[in-house]
């Protein structure tokens, strides 16, 4: 199929020749986007759709009619982003829709020529379309960031690893502070990047959840991080569904954030966040979760929307990246993040929405 810019390529499949072209002129007169492919039967419209670049299927028929549901279920098989629209013959009861929705259709409407249903179907297939679009140029875009992030990490960590090495000997052998201070920000520069390529990670969600036990991770980050003095409780003996990695370095960060704000003395604590009925809505639920808590300074009320921002640090030696990964991490299991001032009054960040397995 051969169309031009702008133009919605649309595979129409339908149990007969005439019932095919009918619609495709209905369709086309409707909207002169559209440039449709009208085909007879399931085989014809699979075959069009393996072979060329299509922007959507619509599929006309009863449920159990080749051009129907098992057409469905075949083509979202076989191409998981194309927009399918099932098209009954009949009104369906919300059973039969549903099982249209559980085959794979995008979207059910009507297919009825030359009436005031025509342009309801243009509509959907223009929504189908444009959504789709949508989210490949959105996957385009983070594909283009992420080649972008690693291009500069590897153009840049290359010289300034040479640098550090010369830098290196230079202390070895006597150079002075101006060659501490060189090397300071090059470690520094260095920090950025890996944080940067952190963050370039997380945002989006993990294919396969596992049961972690928040306990044995929390020990293991702890490790991990440059704690000097500072203690860590843990008050958890519970297991989360989460992916693994992404939750080490949400932890990681908020111990390190706790360490450099709070001092190396700073006690830090992790527990859980039971769900709890409130009083003022009968039958709501609070939602579960964990906490991690210290007894430093705290945030102030006017800075806690703020933290979470890239660049947002009141650190001398802050990256301004820890804490926004910690709320893409989250975001990206579907779970929120707030922060507000503890019980020692220190800083407190609730994790909130997981699910846990017991």
């Amino acid at each position: 199929m051969s169309t031009p810019s702008g133009s919605i390529t649309v595979v129409l499949a339908a149990g007969t020749p005439d019932r095919a072209a009918e619609l495709k002129d209905s369709l086309e007169r409707a909207d002169d986007r559209l440039a449709v492919e009208p085909v007879a039967g399931a085989d014809a419209a699979a075959e069009i759709i393996e072979d060329s670049p299509v922007d959507c299927l619509v599929t006309v028929g009863d449920p159990a009619e080749p051009t129907g549901l098992s057409l469905v279920s075949t083509a979202r098989d076989r191409h998981p982003e194309l927009p399918i629209l099932f098209c009954p013959d009949q009104t369906l009861d919300a059973p039969a829709v549903s099982a249209a929705f559980d085959a794979g259709a995008t979207d059910v409407a009507r297919a009825c020529p030359d009436s005031d249903r025509t342009p309801v179907l243009v509509h959907r297939i223009s929504s189908a379309v444009a959504s789709a679009r949508a989210v490949a140029e959105a996957e385009r875009q983070r594909d283009r960031f992420e080649e972008f992030v690693q291009g500069v990490s590897h153009d840049l960590r290359s010289p300034l690893n040479v640098a550090q090495g010369r830098l290196a000997m230079a202390q070895a052998e006597g150079g002075g502070e101006h060659v501490d201070d060189a090397a300071s920000a090059i470690d520094r520069t260095l920090e950025l990047l890996s944080d940067l390529l952190t963050l370039a990670e997380q945002g989006e969600r993990p294919e396969d959840l596992d049961p972690v036990e928040l306990a044995a991770l929390a020990d293991e980050c702890w490790a991990n991080v440059a704690t000097g003095d500072a203690t860590l409780t843990v008050d958890t003996d519970r297991r989360i569904l989460a992916d693994s990695g992404r939750l080490k370095r949400l932890l990681e960060n908020l111990f390190r954030n706790s360490v450099e704000h709070g001092g190396d003395d700073v006690v830090v604590v992790i527990g859980d966040i039971s769900p709890m009925y409130t009083t003022t809505r009968a039958g709501a639920v609070l939602p579960a979760g964990f906490f991690v808590a210290d007894d430093g300074p705290g945030i102030s009320p006017e800075a806690r929307d703020r933290v979470f921002e890239v660049g947002y640090t009141t650190g001398a030696n802050g990256t301004g990246f820890g804490l926004n990964i910690v709320s893409e991490v989250a975001r990206a299991h579907g779970w929120e993040v707030t922060v507000s001032e503890g019980a020692r009054g220190g800083a407190r960040f609730d994790v909130t929405g997981v699910e846990f397995d017991d």
